[in-house]
């Protein structure tokens, strides 16, 4: 639990101080072993006698310097960790790591930092190493579905899902942001559920659960991340698209595009409802088990305090 609660209080620290920022993207890097990565860390307004620190930390363990930057590019390392050795730092990318020959025992979350009368963090990268083997990445299609028209007036929750497939390594991280008139903002993990299939070809898929009103207001933006894409990610826009008269049929009675696999990365638009993917329903269940769980939860709680209050008040009464 420790480290966990050194990870929320980083997570709080990280508003600017006397005006240096710290700015980390992406926030998941996916590579393959032997490959080389740039962990990015971009510091604005850091005087001449500062430096900026690099953390990793590994799941279940507390945050351990790597080393740390001066403005004017000397690097010093940390003999406490092991692999401080491992990472190196250039000229033109100052204060951003360099990995080469990335292996398994480097998967960790990466902290950029500045010091001043606090530790002031950014919200750091998450570094996943794949099996590289002898096969060249090959980057998924991503296949988008708005919510069931069939089920629009049936619940107050809808549901909005990305579907990855064909990519190798299966290995793929998908991000949700609310796009707010050109304005991306993230969206909470909780509502997001993800099931992968291995039959009859490797598919991950994430769904993200949103109040009905927002489903049908707000437009949604699915990343998924994979080795294989060229800048690391692909986007698609979860917009609806304004009905129009047309002679044509409607979206719902259409199927989902398909193309063919290919070694260049495939986005397919959005078309059809999310109800035409099976596991859906798998989903819907999953979700009302896990209200009902909270449900049943909350009550247990609110009758044994109750209890505890009556108890108290007997006692008092007999006193």
């Amino acid at each position: 639990m420790m480290f966990l609660y050194i990870y929320i209080v980083i997570l709080l620290e990280m508003p600017a101080v006397l005006g240096v920022t710290v700015n980390q993207t992406p926030k998941v890097l996916i590579k393959g072993e032997g490959k080389t990565v740039y962990l990015p860390c971009k510091v604005t307004d850091l005087g001449s006698s500062d430096y900026i620190h690099w953390y990793q930390m590994k799941d279940g363990e507390a945050p351990s310097r790597l080393l740390y930057i001066s403005q004017s590019g000397s690097v010093a390392r940390d003999t406490n960790n092991p692999q401080a050795n491992d990472f190196t730092v250039e000229t033109s990318k100052l204060y951003d790591l360099k990995l080469r020959n990335t292996q398994k025992s480097h998967a960790a979350v990466y902290f950029c930092a500045y010091w001043d009368n606090k530790k002031v963090f950014g919200s750091g990268t998450r570094l996943y190493v794949t099996d590289q083997g002898k096969d060249k990445p090959k980057p998924p299609t991503l296949t988008g579905y708005l919510p069931s028209k069939k089920d629009e007036g049936k619940s107050a929750k809808q549901t909005l899902v990305c579907h990855a497939s064909g990519m190798f390594p299966e290995l793929v991280k998908f991000e949700w942001k609310i796009n707010n008139a050109g304005t991306l903002t993230d969206v909470s993990d909780g509502d997001v559920v993800e099931q992968k299939n291995e039959s009859p070809v490797v598919t991950v898929t994430s769904m993200l659960i949103v109040d009905k009103n927002k489903a049908q207001n707000d437009n949604y933006q699915c990343t998924v991340i994979h080795e294989g894409n060229p800048d690391g990610t692909q986007t698609l826009e979860m917009k609806k698209e304004k009905s129009k008269p047309s002679m044509e049929p409607k979206a719902a009675d259409q199927d989902p595009v398909t193309c063919p696999p290919t070694e260049v990365p495939t986005t397919d638009q959005i078309s059809g409802d999310s109800e035409q993917i099976p596991s859906m329903f798998l989903f819907v269940y999953a979700y009302g088990v896990l209200l009902m769980k909270n449900g049943l939860f909350f009550c247990v709680v609110s009758i044994f305090l109750l209890k505890r209050k009556a108890e108290r008040k007997d006692k008092s009464s007999e006193t």
